[in-house]
Protein backbone atom coordinates (compact mmCIF):
# COMPACT_ATOMS: atom_id res chain seq x y z
CA UNK A 1 0.00 0.00 0.00
CA UNK A 2 2.61 2.58 -0.98
CA UNK A 3 1.70 5.95 -2.38
CA UNK A 4 4.76 7.01 -4.01
CA UNK A 5 4.18 9.47 -6.66
CA UNK A 6 7.79 8.36 -8.00
CA UNK A 7 7.04 5.30 -9.42
CA UNK A 8 6.95 4.83 -12.75
CA UNK A 9 3.80 5.22 -14.83
CA UNK A 10 2.55 7.58 -11.97
CA UNK A 11 0.39 10.21 -14.11
CA UNK A 12 -1.28 13.56 -13.05
CA UNK A 13 -4.47 11.89 -12.05
CA UNK A 14 -2.24 10.00 -9.33
CA UNK A 15 -1.44 13.64 -8.17
CA UNK A 16 -5.35 14.67 -7.45
CA UNK A 17 -6.64 11.02 -5.95
CA UNK A 18 -3.30 11.41 -3.28
CA UNK A 19 -4.95 14.99 -2.53
CA UNK A 20 -8.56 13.36 -2.71
CA UNK A 21 -7.90 10.82 -0.11
CA UNK A 22 -6.40 13.13 2.28
CA UNK A 23 -7.75 14.38 5.29
CA UNK A 24 -5.42 15.53 7.28
CA UNK A 25 -3.13 18.65 6.93
CA UNK A 26 0.39 18.55 4.85
CA UNK A 27 3.49 18.85 5.79
CA UNK A 28 5.89 20.77 3.18
CA UNK A 29 7.72 17.23 3.36
CA UNK A 30 4.02 15.50 2.43
CA UNK A 31 3.51 18.05 -0.41
CA UNK A 32 6.65 17.78 -1.86
CA UNK A 33 6.58 13.90 -2.08
CA UNK A 34 3.12 13.52 -3.70
CA UNK A 35 3.94 16.85 -5.96
CA UNK A 36 7.05 15.11 -6.67
CA UNK A 37 9.31 18.91 -6.50
CA UNK A 38 11.42 19.53 -3.88
CA UNK A 39 10.90 20.99 -0.21
CA UNK A 40 12.79 24.16 -0.95
CA UNK A 41 10.54 24.71 -4.00
CA UNK A 42 7.16 24.14 -1.64
CA UNK A 43 8.62 26.88 0.85
CA UNK A 44 9.28 29.03 -2.38
CA UNK A 45 5.53 29.24 -3.60
CA UNK A 46 4.83 29.93 0.40
CA UNK A 47 7.23 32.65 0.95
CA UNK A 48 5.53 34.15 -2.90
CA UNK A 49 2.00 33.53 -1.74
CA UNK A 50 1.74 31.49 -4.43
CA UNK A 51 -0.03 28.54 -2.72
CA UNK A 52 -2.67 28.35 -0.53
CA UNK A 53 -1.41 27.44 2.70
CA UNK A 54 -1.68 27.88 6.72
CA UNK A 55 0.64 29.20 9.15
CA UNK A 56 0.28 27.67 12.69
CA UNK A 57 3.11 29.41 14.59
CA UNK A 58 6.66 28.60 12.93
CA UNK A 59 5.24 25.76 10.79
CA UNK A 60 3.62 25.69 7.55
CA UNK A 61 0.92 23.39 6.66
CA UNK A 62 -1.52 22.64 3.67
CA UNK A 63 -4.94 21.42 3.12
CA UNK A 64 -4.75 18.55 0.16
CA UNK A 65 -8.44 19.56 -1.05
CA UNK A 66 -7.29 23.30 -1.51
CA UNK A 67 -3.87 22.26 -3.68
CA UNK A 68 -5.54 20.15 -5.47
CA UNK A 69 -8.21 23.19 -6.53
CA UNK A 70 -5.16 25.41 -6.64
CA UNK A 71 -3.64 22.93 -9.45
CA UNK A 72 -6.83 22.83 -11.21
CA UNK A 73 -7.05 26.29 -11.97
CA UNK A 74 -3.90 26.45 -12.99
CA UNK A 75 -4.02 23.75 -15.11
CA UNK A 76 -3.13 25.01 -18.32
CA UNK A 77 -3.28 28.33 -18.48
CA UNK A 78 -1.13 30.47 -20.63
CA UNK A 79 1.24 33.14 -19.65
CA UNK A 80 -0.20 36.66 -19.97
CA UNK A 81 0.48 38.23 -23.35
CA UNK A 82 3.06 40.55 -21.80
CA UNK A 83 4.95 37.42 -20.08
CA UNK A 84 5.07 35.10 -23.38
CA UNK A 85 6.98 37.28 -25.64
CA UNK A 86 9.97 39.95 -24.97
CA UNK A 87 9.81 43.32 -25.73
CA UNK A 88 12.89 45.44 -25.30
CA UNK A 89 12.56 49.33 -24.80
CA UNK A 90 15.68 51.66 -24.96
CA UNK A 91 16.84 53.70 -22.15
CA UNK A 92 17.57 57.30 -22.04
CA UNK A 93 21.00 56.22 -23.47
CA UNK A 94 20.00 54.13 -26.12
CA UNK A 95 20.20 50.39 -25.09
Amino acid sequence: MSKSPAGAGSGQSDVFAQLASCERLLTAKDLAKILTISEKTIYGYVSRNMIPYYKIQANVRFRAAEVAEWLTNRAGLQPPPALSRRTYSRGPLGF
